[in-house]
């Protein structure tokens, strides 16, 4: 596998790592130092009051946290101090793998900066959230501090990336113009060659199209049938911002070529976990 292939496997599986819905939450939560569990819980349930329209409406519950934390331990990202407490409750803390994730993320936060206005509108969107909605849910809330603001930026990006096919579609057709069907039947063919990261699942031509509209709403990808053209017809680009992206994406992928073999364990045990999921669902 060459350099450029190789990268961009890094920046897939750190994406991937990145997925569940609050390992990003408790990695920010956790980047000033340790955290006991309750205060952890308090500060990200603050920072989804601010950020209503990135997280919707939904709170951290003191059980999904745990869960979390415990899927992150496994995974190398977080780790419990082991000093006994009064209250029995150990702080947790970051390891040196996820501070320097989180350290390779500058490139995506000023990426976010410059399409804040145009990533904040679609993100909004996408929860189906009005901004008059988005006001009422944080009446008379501060302005975010430099700090929060770069946050905030990272994780808007991140919604839009983790979309579980997002990544893919960039990349392909960061190749050159190419029309729909030809992007699909492309990475369903490059499934074979990654399936230990990947898995079986192939992208079916529903999800092409919904991720497609939501990469074109997120100004990422432009196809733009003419007048009686059929959608099927019309060849997709990447835009001056899905390029910068691919560009700000860069540091995550050399990141994850110093952890490549650690991230390839963890997304096969993510995908044999998956496996097992759906199939006891289909048993019920």
């Amino acid at each position: 596998m060459d350099a450029d292939l190789r990268q961009l496997r890094g920046i897939g599986m750190s994406l991937e790592l990145l997925r569940n819905r609050w390992t990003y939450a408790v990695l920010v939560a956790l980047r000033s130092g340790s955290l006991r569990p309750a205060q952890l819980l308090d500060l990200i349930n603050e920072g989804n009051a601010r950020n209503v329209d990135l997280v919707g409406a939904r709170v951290l519950h003191e059980k999904t946290l745990f869960t979390t934390l415990h899927r992150m331990e496994t995974e190398g990202l977080v780790i419990r101090k082991t000093e006994a407490l009064a209250n029995g409750a150990a702080p947790w803390e970051l390891t040196s793998m996820s501070r320097g994730l989180l350290d390779a993320m500058d490139g995506i936060a000023a990426w976010a900066r410059d399409h804040a206005d145009h990533l904040a509108s679609t993100v909004r969107k996408h929860r189906g959230l009005s901004q008059r909605e988005v006001d009422t849910a944080t009446p008379g809330s501060p302005p975010l501090s430099p700090e929060q603001d770069y946050w905030r930026g990272v994780g808007v990006a991140l919604v839009i990336l983790r979309l579980r096919w997002s990544f893919s579609i960039i990349c392909q057709v960061s190749r050159g113009p190419q029309h729909p069907t030809g992007i699909a039947a492309a990475i369903n063919g490059g499934i074979e060659r990654n399936r230990d990261i990947t898995g079986n699942r192939a992208l079916s031509e529903k999800v092409l199209w919904d991720t497609l509209h939501r990469l074109v709403a997120g100004g990422l990808i432009h196809h733009q049938p003419r007048a009686g053209q059929f959608a099927s017809t019309a060849q997709c680009s990447l835009t001056e911002p899905g390029y910068a992206l691919l560009a700000a994406l860069s540091p995550i992928g050399t990141w994850a070529s110093e952890h490549e073999v650690h991230l390839a364990a963890v997304i096969r045990k993510r995908r044999s976990l998956d496996a097992l999921s759906e199939a006891s669902d289909a048993r019920r």
